[in-house]
């Protein structure tokens, strides 16, 4: 029979290498490859890519991108010098090159176009809900203690209580 102490021991484990992998995926991946990381922050692109979902996009020069991939750009406001950041598929290229996009859950294309200079990268890969997860860095740093501490007591050999001694009888 698995005792309670494994069974806590084995989802601690769990959650911490899941931890790491998302850590991985979203920090350290993009970190060493060049690649950025942008959160979506709206609906535009549901179903593929819901609201709360890390995007991660590598860098391609806009020569290389075709239609129907999803691309990161930044968005100039009309009447503004505001800009924000974007992540919709390619649903054309005019000459130029400029890209035609539009939020797969829109019914019409974005206003204008996107040129070079606002292109940030194509997906890579994504990491859902990830973006939901408040950003605060003690928050990060209490969940990591609060791992640590828990796996440390999960994980360390439990101290037995001394057997009464025997007396060794003769015959």
């Amino acid at each position: 029979m698995v005792s309670v102490r494994r069974l806590v021991g084995v989802v601690v484990i769990a959650v911490v290498v899941a931890a790491l992998a998302v850590v991985a995926a979203v920090g350290l991946v993009p970190l060493v490859t060049g690649a950025s990381t942008y959160t979506v922050l709206t609906g535009s692109m549901r179903p593929a890519l819901p609201v709360g979902t890390v995007v991660v996009v590598r860098p391609t020069p806009v020569e290389r991108i075709a239609v129907g991939e999803v691309v990161t750009f930044l968005a100039h406001d009309p009447g503004t010098s505001a800009t924000r950041v974007v992540t919709h598929r390619v649903i054309g290229i005019d000459p130029g090159p400029v890209l035609r996009t539009r939020g797969d859950a829109n019914d019409a294309p974005d206003p204008g176009g996107t040129v070079a200079a606002d292109v940030r990268g194509v997906l890579w890969y994504s990491v859902p809900w990830v973006g939901r997860i408040p950003s605060t860095s003690w928050l990060l740093v209490a969940g990591g203690v609060l791992l640590l501490l828990v796996g440390a007591s999960v994980l360390t050999p439990g101290r037995r209580a001394p057997q009464p001694q025997r007396a060794h009888q003769r015959r």
